[in-house]
């Protein structure tokens, strides 16, 4: 688990402080706040880790990967090439490891000892030199009795998160890295599009990872669950995950009923999806029906596919889907990270999302430590965050001015204009 995240001199943020992560984390905000960023820094350091060029500092993106960042000019805050870019966060390893680090002693020189961690903070600092990317600071840090530990024996010239050409199989520096290719290979990310629903599908047999950056392995991964016969685990039942997307579709009231068909003379790997929208109504292909059923498969598939202990990156979840769903979605988060220990970090507009998470910590569902919202403001190119202060009883205490847009503003007026409307039709009243 990620349990907070920096940025310095990373597009329109300065410096974002140490932004505080939970099982469950919201950005909010305006168009253009600053909030996507926040998570694309998470994007480039998982794309960064996958990439096959070990030479490269960092991989900036291309056309098929999470986010294409450009260059460093790009990326960096208000283009300057002078400025140094800052990418720290820090995360919890669900094994302790024991490593061999330098602490200094009470005479203030540095000294070897072992030290057992089960948390590691990342903070390299990569800037600019003579027409090349190069990290001046050692990425590492762990905590040891109050004190930082230096991490040594690594060479960071060629790789943003460690060896690029390890000479000792067992040191320091390796161990921290394969941790963090550990931790980035669990980082799954779904992005705000989805591609559009087709008639029919066709399996190869092969088995996704995930499903696609926009939604478009969703059905392999469905099949696959379901050939495998994958079983998910709910309050000790089994069952599968083509179960659970049925329960909350007829939660959700988008549909009735969910299945996968075999078509064809074959009948082993062409399939179509077939969705009855009530008891009595006969059932449609995905094709046939609504987008916002298709917007929200790729998401519900996601948080059941994806290994137990990952972490999802969401943008805009339901931004196709109806009041009431895009609420029932909090409902969806708090069930896979209490059931299946996912980390969530979603980027979203929905008031209605928001609304029902401070209902469920009223209601002691989730606890306020369990969920964490922060508003992004952008002022004159510039991102600034705050954290939403929850009480126990649901309550923002520090209420953005405009959050959601101005309701009962709006609500006044079209009352004055009833009332001026009136005047004018009965003026003798």
């Amino acid at each position: 688990m990620i349990t907070h995240i920096r940025v310095k001199n990373f597009k329109s943020w300065k410096d974002s402080g140490e932004v505080k992560l939970a099982p469950l984390t919201g950005f909010f905000g305006k168009n253009s706040s600053g909030k996507s960023s926040l998570l694309q820094m998470l994007l480039l350091l998982k794309q960064t880790v996958e990439h096959p060029n070990l030479e490269a500092v960092i991989f900036f993106g291309d056309e098929t990967s999470p986010i294409n960042l450009g260059n460093f000019q790009e990326l960096i805050h208000k283009h300057n090439l002078d400025a140094k870019l800052g990418l720290e966060f820090k995360w919890k390893i669900n094994t302790p490891i024991i490593i061999e680090v330098h602490l200094k002693n009470s005479l203030g020189y540095y000294e070897n000892t072992s030290v057992t961690t089960d948390s590691i903070t990342f903070t390299p600092s990569i800037l600019w030199t003579d027409d090349e990317l190069v990290v001046e600071d050692n990425p590492y840090r762990v905590k040891h009795e109050n004190q930082e530990a230096v991490i040594s024996g690594g060479d960071y010239s060629n790789k943003i998160y460690g060896e690029a050409w390890p000479i000792l199989q067992s040191s320091p520096t390796l161990q921290l890295s394969s941790e963090f290719e550990k931790l980035f290979s669990d980082v799954y990310y779904l992005g705000p599009n989805r591609t559009y629903p087709q008639r029919y599908y066709h399996w190869n047999d092969k088995d996704p990872k995930d499903v696609g950056l926009w939604g478009d392995k969703v059905i392999d991964a469905l099949l696959c669950a379901h050939m495998r016969r994958v079983k998910i685990s709910k309050k000790g039942k089994e069952s599968t995950i083509e179960d659970r997307i049925s329960e909350w579709l007829r939660e959700m009231d988008l549909a009735y009923s969910f299945s996968l068909e075999p078509i064809g003379a074959l009948k082993d790997d062409n399939y179509e999806v077939r969705i009855q929208k009530s008891a009595t109504s006969p059932a449609v292909t995905l094709a046939d029906i609504g987008y916002g059923l298709s917007d929200l498969l790729p998401m519900l598939v996601l948080c059941y596919y994806t290994p137990e202990g990952s972490i999802l990156i969401l943008e805009q979840p339901g931004v196709h889907l109806h009041p009431m769903a895009q609420a029932q979605l909090a409902d969806l988060f708090l069930e896979v990270i209490t059931e299946r220990n996912l980390q969530i970090l979603v980027e979203s507009h929905s008031e209605h999302l928001l609304t029902r998470l401070q209902r469920r910590v009223a209601e002691k569902q989730i606890g306020q430590d369990d969920v964490a919202l922060y508003f992004c403001r952008n002022t004159d190119g510039e991102s600034t965050i705050e954290r939403l202060e929850v009480t126990e009883s649901g309550d923002i205490k520090n209420w953005p001015e405009d959050f959601f847009g101005d309701v009962m503003g709006d609500m006044f007026a079209m009352t004055d204009v009833q009332v001026e409307q009136m005047t004018e039709q009965n003026p003798e009243d």
